[in-house]
């Protein structure tokens, strides 16, 4: 017998299964293909600073993945020291994703804030199941 949590994993995959008897026989499992859609959170001005930040997903949708991306305000520019990604993970109940990075913008170097170290501007993406609470359910 396939677990519930295996029958659902392989679902949200979008992947078919068989079930191997005891006598040698198989089962086909029922496929249930998950439609996933990606949501793009607003950018986020100074956002790399450390601070765990979270994107939902749509009422009644569970995450799937998640990611972010790093930008620079006009003017601006990324800092050569790489990102600290500090966190990046589903939140406790599915329904979104939570991500925690440190990255540096370029010193101005001009105006009254010469040599000020800002945050970059995060951006937050979540793919999320499309109308489904539990994948494969």
């Amino acid at each position: 017998m396939i677990s519930t949590t295996l029958k659902r994993a392989a679902a949200t995959a979008g992947i078919s299964m068989l079930a191997v008897t005891a006598g040698g026989g198989a089962t086909a499992v029922a496929q249930t293909t998950v439609q996933p859609q990606a949501v793009q959170g607003g950018v986020i001005k100074g956002g790399a600073d450390g601070t765990p930040r979270t994107l939902m997903c749509p009422p009644e949708e569970n995450v799937l993945s998640g990611g972010f991306a790093l930008s620079a305000p006009d003017g601006r520019l990324l800092g050569h020291v790489p990102a600290d990604l500090v966190e990046s993970r589903p939140t406790e109940d599915a329904t979104g994703w939570v991500v925690t990075v440190r990255k540096d913008l370029t010193p101005e170097g001009r105006g009254r804030h010469k040599g000020r170290i800002d945050p970059a501007d995060l951006t937050l993406w979540v793919v999320c199941t499309q109308g489904e609470n539990t994948p494969g359910g």
